[in-house]
């Protein structure tokens, strides 16, 4: 093999010219024009090095099949196989091919392995790196980047070659990919890949897209498999760019050529291997082939190359020579870069590593073109693409809307359908009769009842099928209306269920030659007789086919009337043809009563309508036809209309009213009137709106504002037009409900009967989304930002003569005859190039050139890059890609600093997959222009800086980058990746706060106010404090590394939270950031005290008894979500809610953000006086290894132990072996009896440690582990202590809580049974030291163990905050703690307090559980769901805090407690007594409760006698009788009441049987995401199958039909089996007690 031998006297002699450059650089861009690996003459020298590969032949012959296929043909041949789903994953081929996998590294859709491959005669390491469909279908994050070009440096030091097996729709675009700098990920990836001193193969192994593609395609060889595809970017994002050419997706991968077929043919790839992922595994042997003979091929050519070039041993030496003596702008640079480099002489890389490096950019080079304006043909006419998306969308809404006309649903499935159809007939049929006078007062008028049950079935109706058909809604509303304006004949069109044997009419149709069955098949398409013929396959989907028959035969009804021709073959009945004939003229009508005939008994004899009410079958469909309804619901289907675009308008709209809604949480009534003026009359503009169809919709409108409906019926709008809407934040989706829901109501009863209009912004219910306060201010600042920058892009400064103006003097422009090459012919792009050209316009994506930096007296020359946005905004097409590379070349030549100001969309996508490799071979050249000429690059990114020159030279790790304010710099543009990120994660100021994001923010050079005008949007704003001049002046001053240009962000340092002074401040509002019985506890408290409550509540807790509580002054404020993840836990909502309602004070209650010093220091911050101690007590005491070494040095007692943080298994099993087993292994931040693990054995110590770590770093976000004697008979002690800022420490006393489960507490004492008076003192003593030695704040509470077999005291943990058995404390000692909290937060001394022991208190805590048997043990369970009664007698010596009442529900997703019951007395004996006695009086049912389990413990001498520890409930439990337990908490909760009667399940009229939910619970129809369903509609089930699971505080039940029969009450019989009719939850959703989950039918066993 000979690569081009270097020989020309005029290159030779030019390079000689050039002493010290180096002349591989310099030739690079001119051997790259006819570079191959393999030169021979023939076309196939390929064939002959790489094995295993598909004949240039049969490629051929593949590639006219692929033109001569329609789109839809080519789509199912191309591009559906690399999308299915079950194609075989990157990691299974590995599996099969190593002969023994070395090491492997799993990390979702990463996966990187060193195996043994046979390479014939002997076994060779080979690297591979793969993108894993089996996890996010293979899109990596930053993190899967930054690791991959790890081990990819670790291959490359072991002189391991690398393949690459490219499987992804592209790399993750979402926020957390965004915030995380993926552009720059990718960038370092490409870099490293580009400079691996190794070979690499690639091999296209599915679908290849994109920025998630192109670095591991930057490889010596690519390769596909036969169904690889490959391209910039997935064909659906194509079409979004090419919408304007009406364009569908579809036909964009035809047009572009995305087959490995059409691949090769371009160059984009150099082989296809003859194997697909679906073939036999004996096929494999021809992957394995092409793998090894590539990897031989490339080790060959490289050698060939550096035989024969003159330069390269020139190149290696000058690289050794800067290696041993590196300049100081080297040494510098290469400090700086984020680049793995070689750090010693061993590593250092050799001639043949030098070689891979260039030839790999040699064979990428030669894959993009451009053209020059000399060879550039003409078009002789403006070429008009003819797309043909819009006709695929109207055909797909149109079969859509048939298949629902052919099987609308019955209306017994919506119950509020059903009754509002019953009330409807009930009234209908009593409409003409007469009542006297005392009547009409109390039942109306007949006439106007019956017209308000018409108004009121219609009104429903039409927002049943508004959420219906969602987004289809718009096209199904004009197509219902369209189809009642020719009901007469429309209605004998078939419906699905009219099919009564669809397989025997389709065989008919198919295999008969009859003219009938003829004509069928030449009036339906042929994708129709395709569908047809695969429906008649699938066996389990009669459904479908009975649609598909509908709609064919309905296509042959609507045509002309069946020929008299045919008619005579089927020899119909006299009476049928009479009748057809008669009916001549309509023949719909005529052709269904031929079918009748010709087809029976296959098709259902044409019936009217049913109308009666009780029958079973009626359907949404015939409600909406009757004749006393159709003209009525004809209006409705036009304000349905106008409500959709009504509801479009509002959000178009929205940033007219963001700045008002975010800085006052509220819209004033002006506000609403114009908002709500201003998008009806844009809803409906044009001739098609009458004044009366408007009157209508405004009667509709007032209407629907004073529905009960409209709230369940908003949230489901809500739900599904945020798809229609990607780029929007769904948290304002939450303003547009409430807008509609309350706001216009509120505004309507203003205006019609002049009440009052507040127009607060409050929703009640938000939904499952995190940090939705926090989120919805950021949503407000991005509505306002974008509309800021949309203004900066109109006024056009930045365009290329702009900016060469502004900034460069005596400017030369090179290579302008450089244009973009249209390499696909793809519609619409030569068009715009022409037009360019007519324009005086250069159609390419850049202008080069040279020009003179002048500044305060300096000057100095530059090369010059500077986006093009006069033409495709500046896509970087593959024309600047060589621009950039020639100026590069240039450069180093005249040895010349290049500057660069880039916008870009990204690579120009039209050009089709070789623009890809624009990214890869600009990132080379960089790489070397820096690292071999000792040459900066920087690079001013501005505008919409995004994509692939984003993504590849941008943010490549060795250019200067800096951005321009105002910059919007995702990964991906919004046109191809069309979803919602906020500005914090895009937006330049916001993202120049991190060094890893950019360089340096400079301020806008053309908009001196852009700062001031994002400033006032959002005050927390990052800005500018340089300018791009004080960047350039570097460059003039000969600085080859960045220069730090950190933004001002107007926030003080807040790095050390730990030690800023707490904040001590009078209260007069303050928020209560706590739910159930600790907020019940915390709004008395305040109430108490005279300060006004700002209540923080979830959605499931907003009809809480908390909520009741409140009084005229307080305000609750829904925080969102249904879990503490999406709700209580979401510090920044909180801080937010706290900055709108202006609290003074914030009470964290128990549990939450109440120990995090974050949070505690976040509230500090934005100066919230937290009711807490201060932050660096919190930070000592929170964290458990740090309290333990306070303890110590304070003189405290601890617990033999680590006394430290542990940081390995070997260092813990040393502690472990010293103190002696059984020894307790603890996470620092655990808490709630979690993160703790009892270790008995040695051979124990090692898991448990990894188990620990691992599980304390997903549940507290720190893995820190330390480990103590495990005390195996304690009692659990612990002293409450308030303490002020003036030093004044009170001790309270003491709480005994040793009755737990699981280390949470059941029963707490005011005193211990056990504890000796002396070491009582003590641990008054040692609490008090605690406080003291941190300067402690507040209340808290501090723990410990008394070792009863050692009669020994020890420390074990500082609670910072306050406890739920407070109240014990408070009963005995006479002190207020809470309103003592609030004192001290308030700077107030404690000194007057005087604690007092008064008597003997315990607590119990009801739990809403229920006893069951696991694993032989009785054990407890949540018992969520509706309490039904509740009675809490009020007595002198018990004090009651409650979450619990009548009609409160018991939430699944919370803590199980609803009650404190703490009860007073003279000693324990009495307390003991009193508690037992009211416990007899507590009467709460519909869940149950652990009362009896309460009563049981108070009962038991044991604990009577008080000589136990803290093992004293598991031993309980285990000897007393568990089935009575059972059976009596079961009782207790008089579950009997919610039994439901088998009768009531049955739907009237039908044998279908609905399936409640036993239980309030989170619903999942499947096991996990990426599982199947355990049941889908259609399915036959057994009782015993698993429906779905139940989901109730953390513990998941499977729930089956004999789930829900009992002795008594066998709803499902077991011996039948039935099916699934309909499902009606999605997963996550919650379902109260009662709801409807499924409905089924019994079938007949066979």
């Amino acid at each position: 093999m000979t690569q081009a031998i270097i020989d020309p006297k005029d290159i030779h002699e030019e390079l000689n010219n050039d002493k010290g450059i180096d002349k591989l650089y310099q030739i690079a861009e001119q051997l790259a024009e006819d570079f191959s690996l393999f030169p021979n003459i023939d076309d196939d020298s390929i064939y002959k090095h790489v094995k295993g590969l598909v004949s240039d032949k049969k490629c051929k012959r593949q590639r006219e099949e692929l033109r001569n296929l329609d789109i839809d043909n080519y789509i199912a041949r191309v591009v559906t196989p690399s999308e299915n789903s079950a194609r075989m994953s990157a990691k299974t081929l590995i599996k099969n091919l190593a002969h023994k996998i070395i090491t492997e590294t799993n990390d979702g859709p990463l996966y990187l392995a060193e195996v043994e491959l046979n390479f014939g005669n002997f076994f060779r390491r080979i690297g591979f790196v793969c993108q894993n469909r089996e996890h996010n279908n293979g899109a990596w994050l930053p993190r899967h980047h930054h690791l991959a070009a790890k081990q990819i440096h670790n291959f490359a030091k072991h002189s391991v070659p690398v393949i690459t097996l490219i499987d992804t729709p592209g790399a993750d675009a979402g926020e957390e990919a965004n915030a995380n700098n993926q552009a720059h990920s990718i960038s370092h990836l490409i870099t490293e890949m580009a400079n691996l001193d190794v070979p690499t193969l690639g091999i296209i192994w599915g679908a290849g897209y994109s920025g998630g593609a192109i670095p591991l395609a930057t490889t010596n060889l690519l390769l596909s498999v036969r169904d690889g595809i490959f391209n910039t970017i997935q064909p659906q994002g194509l079409a979004s760019i090419a919408r304007k050419y009406n364009l569908s997706w579809q036909e964009c991968a035809k047009f572009v050529g995305v087959s490995s077929y059409e691949l090769q043919q371009i160059g984009v790839i150099d082989g296809i291997i003859d194997y697909a992922p679906g073939d036999s595994l004996d096929k494999q042997i021809n992957l394995l082939k092409a793998i090894v003979s590539g990897i031989q091929s490339i080790e060959e050519g490289s050698a060939e190359f550096a035989r024969n070039n003159p330069y390269l041993m020139e190149h290696y030496q000058r690289s050794v020579t800067r290696f041993l003596s590196p300049s100081d702008k080297l040494d510098e640079m290469q400090k700086q870069s984020s680049l793995y480099l070689a750090d010693n002489p061993t590593e250092h890389v050799n001639v043949f590593g030098l070689t891979y490096r260039y030839l790999r950019y040699l064979t990428m080079r030669r894959r993009i073109h451009s053209k020059t304006l000399e060879n550039y043909g003409r078009l002789a006419e403006k070429e008009i693409p003819q797309g043909e998306l819009s006709q695929r969308l109207e055909k797909a809404a149109q079969r859509k809307f048939q298949n629902w006309m052919q099987a609308p649903e019955k209306i017994v499935y919506d119950d509020t359908l059903h009754k509002s159809w019953k009330n409807f007939w009930s009234k209908f049929e009593d409409r003409d009769g007469e009542r006297n006078t005392i009547f009409k007062m109390f039942l109306g008028e007949p006439k106007d009842n019956y017209l308000k049950a018409k108004q009121e079935l219609c009104f429903n109706l039409g927002l049943y099928l508004f959420n219906r058909w969602k987004s289809d809604a718009t096209k199904n509303f004009q197509g219902l209306m369209e189809y009642m304006e020719d009901y007469k004949q429309n209605r004998f069109l078939l419906r699905s269920d009219d099919i009564l044997d669809p397989s025997a009419i389709a065989e008919f149709i198919f295999t008969n030659e009859h003219p009938l069955a003829t004509l069928v098949l030449e009036t339906i398409s042929h994708e129709s007789q395709q569908k047809l013929t695969a429906a008649m396959k699938k066996e389990q989907h009669k459904g479908e086919l009975n649609q598909l028959i509908a709609a064919a035969l309905n296509k042959v009804l609507r045509e002309e009337t069946i020929s008299h021709e045919i008619c005579e073959q089927l020899k119909l009945s006299s009476k049928t043809q009479a009748l057809a004939n008669s009916l001549a003229n309509v023949t719909v009508e005529a052709n269904r009563r031929i079918f009748e005939e010709a087809l029976a008994p296959y098709i259902q004899f044409k019936q009217e309508n049913i109308q009666n009410p009780e029958h079973p079958d009626i359907t949404i469909l015939d409600a909406i036809l009757h004749e006393e309804l159709k003209s009525d619901f004809t209006q409705v289907c036009q304000n349905m209309l106008v409500f959709g675009e009504l509801y479009d308008h509002i959000i178009h709209n929205l940033p007219n009213v963001a700045k008002e809604a975010n800085v006052d949480r509220a819209l004033s009534r002006d506000s609403v009137r114009s908002l709500l003026l201003t998008s009806l009359a844009q809803a409906t503009e044009g001739d098609s709106y009458t004044p009366q169809q408007r009157e209508s919709f405004d009667h509709w409108l007032s209407y629907f504002s004073k529905s009960n409906q409209r709230g369940n019926f908003l949230k489901s709008v809500e739900e599904w037009k945020k798809l229609a809407f990607p780029q929007l934040s769904d948290t304002l989706f939450v303003i547009i409900t409430f807008f509609f829901e309350k706001l216009l109501h509120e505004y309507q009863a203003a205006e019609q009967d002049g009440k009052s209009y507040n127009g607060r912004i409050n929703p009640v219910s938000i939904g499952r989304r995190k940090d939705f306060w926090n989120r919805l201010t950021m949503a407000y600042h991005d509505l306002l930002i974008q509309r800021v920058l949309e203004d900066v892009k109109r006024e056009k400064k930045t365009s290329s003569a702009a900016i060469i103006d502004k900034f460069f003097t005596n400017f030369k422009e090179i290579n302008k005859n450089l244009l973009s090459s249209d390499p696909v012919n793809f519609p619409g792009f030569r068009s715009s190039i022409e037009q360019a050209l007519n324009n005086k316009i250069t159609p390419c994506g850049v202008v080069t050139g040279y020009g003179n930096l002048s500044i305060d007296g300096e000057e100095k020359r530059v090369g010059a890059l500077i986006s093009n946005l006069d033409f495709q905004a500046g896509a970087f097409d593959m024309a600047s890609a060589e621009k950039f590379c020639k100026l590069l070349v240039e450069c180093s030549r005249k040895q010349l600093p290049v500057v660069c100001f880039m916008s870009s969309g990204g690579m120009q996508t039209k050009e089709g997959a070789a623009a890809l490799f624009s990214m890869a071979i600009v990132n080379d050249r960089i790489t070397r222009f820096v690292r071999d000429n000792d040459l900066p690059i920087i690079i001013f990114g501005f505008g919409d800086c995004t994509g692939g020159a984003q993504a590849s030279f941008v943010t490549h790790p060795m250019v200067q980058t800096y951005y321009f304010s105002g910059t919007n710099m995702p990964f991906a543009g919004q046109i191809v990746v069309p979803s919602y990120l906020p500005s914090t994660a895009t937006l330049s100021n916001y993202l120049s706060t991190s060094p890893d994001s950019m360089d340096g923010l400079v301020k806008h050079p053309f908009f001196d106010d852009l700062d001031d005008r994002l400033k006032a949007i959002d005050p927390n704003m990052p800005v500018a404090r340089y300018s791009v001049n004080d960047v350039l002046s570097g460059v003039l001053k000969g600085f080859v590394v960045a220069q730090r240009m950190a933004p001002d962000t107007g926030l003080l340092d807040t790095s050390d939270s730990a030690n800023k002074e707490k904040k001590f401040a009078p209260i007069k509002k303050v928020m209560i950031h706590a739910r159930g019985c600790t907020a019940a506890k915390l709004i008395k408290k305040a109430q108490d005290n005279n300060i006004d409550v700002v209540l923080v509540q979830s959605d499931p807790d907003m009809t809480s008894v908390a909520v009741d509580m409140l009084g005229p002054n307080d305000r609750v404020v829904c925080i969102g979500g249904n879990t503490p993840d999406e709700s209580y836990l979401n510090a920044k909502s909180v801080i937010r809610i706290a900055q709108h309602e202006q609290v003074d004070a914030l009470h964290p209650g128990i549990g939450f953000l109440s120990e995090s010093s974050q949070f505690a220091a976040l509230c500090g911050n934005y100066d919230i006086n937290f009711i807490g101690p201060a932050v660096s007590s919190m930070e000592t005491m929170g964290n458990k290894s740090n309290a333990i070494n306070t303890a110590m040095s304070a003189n405290v007692p601890v617990v033999p132990g680590s006394h430290g943080i542990l940081t390995s298994s070997a260092n813990t099993a040393s502690v472990a072996e010293e103190i002696g087993y059984p020894v307790l292994l603890k996470a620092v931040h655990g808490g709630g009896g979690k993160g703790i693990q009892v270790v008995e054995r040695p051979e124990q110590i090692h898991t448990l440690f990894h188990q620990i770590s691992t599980e304390a770093k997903a549940a507290f976000g720190n893995g820190d582990v330390y480990l103590e004697k495990y005390v195996t008979s304690l009692r659990h002690i612990e002293v409450q202590v308030l303490r002020d800022s003036h030093g004044n420490t009170k001790i309270l006393g003491l709480r005994d809580c040793s009755v737990q489960r699981n280390n949470q507490k059941v029963i707490e004492e005011s005193g211990s049974t056990m504890l000796p008076p002396e070491l009582e003192q003590s641990v008054y003593d040692y609490a008090a030291k605690l406080a003291d030695a941190v300067d402690y704040v507040g209340a808290g509470t501090v723990e410990f163990i008394y070792n009863l077999d050692a009669d020994a005291i020890y420390f074990m943990e500082m609670n910072t905050r306050l406890q739920v058995e407070h109240p014990v404390t408070e009963m005995v000692s006479g002190i207020d703690i809470v309103s003592a909290q609030f004192d001290i937060a308030q700077g107030k001394s404690i000194e007057h307090l005087e604690p007092k022991q008064n008597g003997y208190a315990i607590e119990v805590r009801v739990t809403a559980e229920k006893a069951t048997y696991k694993n032989g043990l009785i054990d407890f369970a949540p018992f969520p769901g509706l309490i039904t009664n509740c009675e809490l007698p009020e007595e002198d010596h018990i004090e009651i805090i409650t979450s619990a009442g009548a009609g409160k529900q018991v939430s699944p997703v919370y803590d199980s407690m609803v009650v404190q019951i703490i009860c007073h007395g003279e000693d324990r004996d009495d307390t003991i007594e009193k508690m037992r006695n009211y416990l007899d009086r507590v009467r709460i049912t519909g869940v149950c409760t652990n009362i009896t389990l309460l009563k049981r413990i108070l009962d038991d001498t044991v604990f009577q006698l008080g000589d136990y520890d803290t093992t004293f409930l598991p031993q309980f439990l285990a000897r007393i009788d568990g089935d009575e337990l059972i059976a009596t908490m079961e009782n207790s909760a008089e579950l009997n009441s919610n039994l439901v009667d088998a009768k009531e399940l049955m739907i009237t009229g039908s044998n279908e049987i609905k399936v409640l939910s036993p239980s309030t619970s989170i619903f999942y129809g499947s096991a996990s995401p990426s599982e199947p369903a355990f049941a889908n509609e259609g399915d036959i089930i057994t009782v015993d199958q698993t429906l779905c699971l139940m989901e109730a505080m953390k513990m998941f039940t499977p729930l089956s039909l004999s789930h829900l029969n009992s002795e008594d009450n066998e709803l499902y019989p077991a011996h039948k089996r039935y099916c699934i009719t309909r499902i009606l939850n999605s997963d996550g959703q919650q379902v109260n007690q009662g709801d409807l989950l499924f409905v089924v039918k019994p079938v007949e066993n066979d």
